[in-house]
């Protein structure tokens, strides 16, 4: 089985595959990659960042590392041009981001960690008492609006791409999580969430692996 990631920002997305590439090899799953930022000066990269809060707004990374952030509504048709690429080489798409792309259509398989993670959470955890973990305190309005929580709920702002493993200790300790705790990006990684859940003694969702699981059980 061969399947096209799609991140919104710069590819190769290292990060993740580090983390996730022995799940897929593992299967005897092939990959390629695209990102929506691929071929982009600096300044053609800036300009596809959010205007305003009302942006709904996105968080990745380039290649060299650093973060980068983005406007859902700038970048939807450099993802679906992407998948038009890529759909003829593979058997299934995987988005590497968690935000919502209702536009986004492909031929083939299209598996977005955004859909899955709200199933999974609607079946652990229907009351939706949730903790949620973000790249950026930017998205907290759009993210409490996804994940219809109220005001009470607990969203902790913490990057994956300049945070360090002490600010998750300093932002975390204290914090008196809800039963499950999702790590709303896919910029999250294994170890990150082995820290988080150490701190917040609770039961932690990844998005990278929930991605990499599925992938998987659909390889033939």
């Amino acid at each position: 089985m061969k399947v096209g990631f799609l991140t919104i920002g710069e590819s190769p997305r290292t990060d993740i595959l580090n983390d996730i590439g022995p799940i897929l090899r593992d299967a005897g799953i092939e990959y390629l990659e695209c990102g929506a930022l691929d071929g982009l000066s600096k300044k053609e990269v800036d300009l596809l960042g959010p205007e305003s809060s009302r942006d709904y707004i996105l968080v990745s990374r380039l290649r060299d590392g650093s973060e980068v952030k983005l406007s859902r509504s700038k970048i939807v048709m450099r993802l679906q041009g992407c998948i038009e690429r890529m759909e003829g080489d593979v058997d299934a798409i995987g988005l590497f981001c968690t935000g919502e792309f209702p536009e986004l259509k492909s031929e083939k398989l299209l598996i977005e960690p955004s859909v899955l993670l709200s199933k999974v959470v609607e079946a652990l955890s229907p009351t939706h008492s949730i903790t949620i973990l973000i790249p950026s305190a930017e998205q907290e309005i759009q993210l409490r609006k996804k994940w219809n929580l109220g005001n009470d709920a607990i969203v902790i702002p913490i990057s994956p791409y300049t945070s360090t493993p002490g600010n998750f200790v300093e932002r975390l300790n204290g914090v008196i999580a809800d039963r499950l705790v999702v790590m709303d990006c896919i910029g999250y990684s294994i170890e990150m969430k082995k820290q988080v859940s150490r701190i917040l003694k609770r039961p932690v969702i990844l998005p990278r692996t929930l991605l990499a699981s599925v992938v998987k059980e659909l390889a033939r």
